[in-house]
């Protein structure tokens, strides 16, 4: 359980420090008092990532040199300081100069509006979703992504340079290498949808009578990812690019066997991603026999009356859930804490 945060020229937060004494944590505001940003930090604390934006300078306060996170939980001091120059983390004073020496030990699950774009968004998208959360469960997937990566990498660059009538032996070579890679990266993600779907299954009849399943959309089958690398590079040399492989999979989402993005309504999305993050939490305890932090950002909007309490009713009670929104709720046993702009001023 998260106890406290500190964070400073985080986003608008010059310097901002949160206890949290309850289970179920409940921050309101007004719009640009901060709310979002406290539960992007954490997020941040946790994998090193913001779900908000690519550019992590953007985290940084304007006209700041470093943005610094820290969120002490029941027994773990974590620390992340971004600047300029790069991210440097550590666990109770001990810097982890690997990324994936740290992810992976605070386990957090996020829901915020941008995650409606995992039914309407791009395949990339998913994939982001399908590789950070998986390689927060598996350390290995992490370093196997990063192969398939630096592989994809330098046969782009050495297809930019070829001509048609040149040798192909290290094309040929980074082909195979890819291919070896690659079918791991499939048979991961594969696994994890697969997991996932299970839990699913079982935490979105909560909310709803439909059904919804995850299918999983390579880009090729395996044997077809080993054809065109074997067979087909002289259309990859054409284009100055890898046209076939796991960097460009995606998934979707069935509602009653059709496409989400087409045939749920705005709220039955919403509480179609909230499912999955209900079933990413199942999923995360049933890997590491821990429970993760359930960080809920602007939840509520969307849903009407009777879908907001159905929602309320099923927050995991097991779980520290930390939720933000613009106005108050009542409840028992919730701490409730406003933030206001001057909080941040």
């Amino acid at each position: 359980m998260i106890q406290k945060i500190l964070l400073k020229n985080f986003r608008n937060h010059s310097n901002i420090q949160l206890h949290f004494e309850k289970p179920f944590v409940y921050l309101y505001g007004e719009n640009g008092s901060g709310k979002t940003s406290v539960l992007e930090s954490i997020y941040f604390g946790a994998t090193t990532k913001s779900h908000r934006t690519s550019d992590e300078k953007e985290l940084i306060k304007r006209n700041e040199p470093f943005a610094h996170v820290k969120i002490y939980t029941d027994d773990e001091r974590y620390e992340l300081i971004l600047s300029k120059h790069g991210k440097r983390a550590s666990i109770n004073g001990v810097e982890k100069r690997r990324i994936s020496d740290y992810i992976g030990h605070l386990s957090v699950i996020l829901f915020a509006p941008e995650d409606l774009e995992l039914i309407k968004g791009t395949p990339s998208d998913r994939r982001q979703f399908l590789d950070l959360e998986w390689m927060q469960l598996h350390k290995v997937y992490l370093k196997q992504l990063n192969t398939y990566k630096t592989i994809l990498k330098q046969r782009n660059s050495l297809l930019k340079k070829l001509q048609l009538n040149d040798d192909l032996t290290f094309l040929n070579i980074l082909g195979d290498q890819l291919v070896e890679s690659g079918l791991d990266i499939m048979k991961e993600r594969a696994m994890f949808i697969n997991q996932l779907n299970q839990h699913l299954q079982e935490t979105y009849q909560l909310f709803s009578k439909h059904h919804v399943t995850l299918i999983y959309k390579p880009d090729v089958s395996e044997h077809g990812f080993k054809d065109h690398i074997h067979k087909q590079q002289k259309q990859d040399i054409l284009y100055q690019t890898t046209m076939a492989g796991p960097h460009r999979d995606d998934f979707l989402i069935e509602f009653n066997g059709f496409d989400a993005k087409s045939y749920a309504s705005q709220g039955e999305q919403r509480l179609i991603v909230v499912a999955l993050k209900f079933a990413l939490l199942r999923l995360v305890e049933e890997k590491t026999k821990k429970k993760a932090v359930l960080l809920l950002d602007d939840v509520l909007s969307e849903l009407d009356q009777e879908k907001q309490e159905l929602f309320i009713k099923h927050i995991p009670k097991e779980h520290q859930v930390l939720m933000s929104s613009a106005i108050p709720i009542k409840g028992d046993n919730i701490q409730m804490i406003e933030l206001k702009k001057e909080t941040i001023e």
